[in-house]
């Protein structure tokens, strides 16, 4: 009997631990701000995401949502396996972008990724694209959190069989809460289309900052 009480009174100190927790846990998740976030403390979050998109149909307008960080700003590296649009500019049909997406819209900025087009990785169909997160030589969003992809093309997109995302985080560079940004721009406001350069094509003018040409010498 002294075995069964002692047992009861641990059973009833554990539970009266896990309520605390509990609320504790539950009254901290109401916030709505990444200002009560505390993020990751330290350079480096390594971190790989990813996401199949065949027998996906994106409606106009609609948004697919791969990747947040919040409250973290990070950089890495983007890759996007999707349908092209079948011109010279080699862009994709649908839209990606990055940028900060807060739960409030003046905390918002997003902007379009700048993409390297690789020709010798894409098909008929559906093309391959490279990019960094963030640009800073070539635009796009400076300081990311979130990266979706956007339809504008006022067309339905369908993904092809293989189409994919795969994200690769490699550092973070700071919080948001300690850099918000001061300007508003709402994945709405963006128009259809992605900086597309290609280092592969004879125009070394659409190469994208960065990048610098090695001179062959001519052997005689």
């Amino acid at each position: 009997m002294p075995y069964r009480i002692t047992s009861l009174k641990l059973l009833a100190v554990a539970a009266g631990i896990t309520a605390v927790v509990v609320v504790v846990t539950y009254n901290s998740s109401v916030f709505a701000s990444h200002s009560f976030e505390v993020g990751v403390s330290g350079g480096s979050i390594p971190d790989n995401t990813h996401i199949r998109l065949d027998g996906l149909t994106l409606p106009p307008g609609g948004v697919l949502p791969l990747y947040d960080s919040s409250p973290n700003f990070v950089s890495g590296h983007f890759l996007l396996r999707a349908p092209c649009e079948g011109d010279s500019n080699n862009a994709p049909t649908i839209t990606a972008i990055a940028g900060h997406i807060d739960e409030s819209e003046h905390g918002t900025f997003v902007d379009k990724v700048p993409l390297y087009y690789v020709a010798h990785a894409s098909g008929p169909d559906s093309c391959v694209w490279h990019a960094h997160i963030p640009d800073p030589l070539n635009g796009g969003a400076p300081r990311v959190t979130d990266i979706d992809l956007i339809n504008l093309s006022g067309q339905p997109i369908s993904f092809n069989p293989g189409d994919a995302v795969d994200i690769n985080i490699q550092r973070v560079l700071g919080n948001i809460a300690d850099s918000p940004y001061e300007e508003m721009q709402l994945p709405g406001n963006l128009t259809h289309g992605n900086p597309v350069f290609d280092l592969n094509d004879d125009n070394p003018d659409n190469d994208g900052l960065g990048f610098v040409h090695e001179e062959e010498e001519e052997v005689e």
